[in-house]
């Protein structure tokens, strides 16, 4: 894989350098090089690049405009017509490399923008009558554009005030629990409570309108790069510099920095969580809610960060491991303080695998949660999520468990490496995935170690939002009839992508232009069929509240096809009576009035979802509100279910000194085991590991 993918980069490199010297006279600014650098990689190297046309343009034309302005609150139909000319050129332009419908539709959202800020601090200012009889039409896919700013404003007055009216309701509810629960409590009056949600609804609003300021023009260019990229399929994407630095730490898991998450706070900016574990957790000074105001790098002298975009102060505080950062802060109290802080890896621990003990009688069973296949490409030898599973299934043996629960719902995959070795854990040796190129040549990916971490009896958990990697995971064990599968069909991703930093193909002339992730290939199970739409489906099917939802990779509109090739050759292992123990638990689970009860709410919110009117008088907004309230207490059986299994940490996670005198790592630990207990999912999967060992 490391040498056909070094190879891909140096024909895309030299193919792109002899196109970008033919086109050299066009390339003439960043945003120039970039377009022209993705136009050319996709074209050359893209598994089934897109047809650049005039449909295409019209694609690209409408998805932009409907980026910008999902709820139809900035254009107006005039601006709309007036870019109408560009709807059949922007193909040209990309082949060009020129940018004149970006630069003409930036220059009118951000006067647009501009313009709803004064109607927001107006419509505000006035306040709303929550007894006029009003509704708000949210299915924005039909809305037209507005045909005049008093349209405009007159949806940003309804928007506004369903805001307002949501937090009055809130407050309402909030007083009416407090009642119930304190005779002597005093409510306040309906015109103190809309007051109070007036003043939410500002705040709300001020921060959202900082965000907007905080945008700059590379953000909306990266929006209108992938409004491009897309239209191949939805998983090529342009990153920005920024974005790229956002895609390196999901991956990771990771970054280096002092361990805090940012919130703009008018001028200034606020600490809103101190990551445990991180340096700023450690040296205890910093505290959530404290402002920042300065800046400074190790001696130098601090610098005001007074109206500074947030993403600009985030560098300012990031750095490399093992410098100092000093930060000048002001405390809830008033006080002014200024904080030191030595810079360090960061590791997001809710992004990376963990395990528990699950307890029945005699039997003890494991449970591993995967969130997604991390890795650092940076750094190899750190953490990634192939060594992090080996190391628990490694505890997990020596607890001589009868069975593991491997829980991948919601992971929506990541590094195809780790697969390939996680995958290796539980089989002797063979094939994992079959890959294939734009030009039909099949590459297959297999695991070489013939030992094997854990030979014990599987189940493994998806979901509709178990993607890409974690779908090949699934049908691999799944092929080698390695474990049974269970939950819902996966989400459907079968495709390969790369990542390439633009500045490798089209040189430093215009600084720092971001990288191109785009699709190179597609994946196959090794029984021939690919996961592209159709996902994985489990052996043992169960309902889950979303299964009615279109959010599946079938739902995309530029989804790639799916299809199928040859088998690979593989073992299949055997599981005693599994055919007996899948027919006995699809039926039992069909029938348990829990998971009848999770169906009809699947049914109901999928209906719900298609009600696109909002309320906006006050007594029939209350009165709708609790009209589906009703409906949803037919499904509060689905919030009090409770596992009659007992599950523990792991001893050697105990013993981790560290973690033993860690109190944020023992409060999520217990949240997180509670969480678990109340998961009628993963007992299901406890309850056939049973049928197993009793086999």
């Amino acid at each position: 894989m490391k040498r056909n993918y070094k190879l891909i980069l140096v024909i895309i490199a030299v193919a792109v350098f002899i196109v970008a010297f033919r086109k050299h006279q066009m390339v003439d600014n960043k945003e120039s090089a970039i377009i022209t650098g993705i136009n050319n990689i996709i074209e050359y190297a893209h598994y089934h690049p897109a047809d650049v046309n005039n449909h295409f343009s019209e694609r690209v034309f409408n998805q932009f405009i409907e980026d910008l302005d999902p709820s139809k609150r900035y254009f107006l139909q005039s601006d709309i017509d007036e870019l109408s000319v560009y709807k059949d050129s922007i193909d040209n332009e990309i082949r060009k490399g020129r940018t004149d419908f970006y630069k003409k539709i930036y220059a009118i959202v951000k006067k647009r923008q501009a313009e709803s800020i004064e109607y927001i601090d107006e419509i505000l200012e006035k306040g709303f009558d929550f007894d006029k009889d009003e509704v708000l039409n949210i299915d924005y896919k039909k809305i037209k554009p507005a045909k005049t700013k008093a349209e405009l404003k007159e949806r940003w007055r309804k928007y506004l005030k369903f805001n307002t009216l949501s937090r009055l309701y809130d407050k309402i509810k909030d007083q009416e629990t407090k009642q119930k629960k304190d005779s002597a409590f005093k409510p306040k009056s309906i015109k103190e409570l809309k007051q109070e949600a007036l003043k939410a609804t500002k705040k709300s609003i001020k921060t959202y309108i900082d965000a907007l300021k905080d945008m700059e023009d590379m953000d909306y260019f990266a929006i209108y790069m992938n409004a491009i990229t897309m239209q191949n399929d939805p998983h090529t994407n342009y990153f920005s510099p920024q974005g790229k630095e956002r895609f390196d730490m999901d991956m990771s898991g990771s970054f280096e920095g002092i361990g805090a998450r940012l919130q703009k706070e008018g001028d200034y900016v606020k600490i809103v969580e101190v990551i445990a574990g991180g340096p700023a957790w450690k040296d205890g000074k910093l505290k959530v809610g404290d402002i920042i105001q300065k800046v400074g790098q190790g001696d130098d002298e601090p610098v005001d960060i007074m109206g500074m975009r947030l993403s600009k102060v985030v560098k300012l505080i990031k750095g490399a491991k093992g410098t100092v950062v000093k930060l000048i802060v002001k405390r809830v109290d008033g006080s002014i303080e200024t904080i030191p802080i030595t810079r360090d890896r960061v590791e997001l621990e809710e992004t990376f695998a963990k395990s528990l003990l699950i307890k029945d009688n005699n039997q003890t069973f494991g449970y591993i949660y995967l969130p997604k296949f991390y890795i650092d490409f940076k750094d190899k030898d750190h953490r990634s999520a192939a060594s992090d599973i080996k190391k628990e299934l490694e505890k997990l043996k020596a607890e001589n468990v009868g069975g593991i629960v491997l829980d991948l719902r919601n992971n929506g995959g990541g590094s195809l490496s780790t697969v390939i070795d996680i995958a290796g854990y539980f089989i002797d040796k063979g094939p994992v995935v079959q890959v294939r190129d734009k030009n039909d040549k099949v590459e297959l990916l297999k695991d070489e170690d013939k030992n094997t971490v854990y030979n014990g009896k599987v189940v493994v958990l998806i979901n509709e939002l178990s993607a890409s990697a974690s779908e090949i995971l699934a049908a691999a064990l799944q092929d080698y009839n390695r474990a049974i599968i269970i939950g819902g069909n996966s989400y459907g991703k079968g495709t390969v992508q790369n990542l390439i930093g633009l500045n490798r193909v089209m040189g430093d002339n215009f600084g720092d232009l971001g990288a191109l992730k785009w699709t190179t290939k597609k994946f196959y199970r090794i029984s021939g069929g690919s996961t592209q739409r159709k996902g994985v489906i489990p052996d043992i099917i169960i309902p889950d509240t979303y299964m009615y939802l279109e959010i599946r990779e079938k739902d995309e509109k530029t989804a790639l096809l799916w299809d199928q090739i040859d088998k690979a050759r593989h073992k299949i292992y055997q599981i005693p009576y599994k055919s007996q123990i899948v027919a006995s638990e699809q039926q039992r689970i069909d029938t348990t009035a829990l998971f009848q009860h999770i169906k009809e709410k699947a049914r109901w919110i999928a209906d719900k979802k298609k009600d696109n009117v909002i309320y906006l008088k006050l007594d029939k907004y209350i009165a709708d509100l609790k009209k589906n309230e009703v409906i949803s207490k037919r499904y509060d059986s689905l919030t009090v279910f409770e596992s009659h299994f007992k599950f523990y940490s792991l001893p050697v996670d105990l013993k981790d000194n560290v973690k033993a005198q860690d109190t944020v790592f023992k409060t999520r630990r217990k949240k997180w085991i509670d969480a678990v207990k109340k998961d009628p999912y993963i007992s299901e999967a406890v309850k056939i590991l049973e049928k197993e060992y009793k086999s």
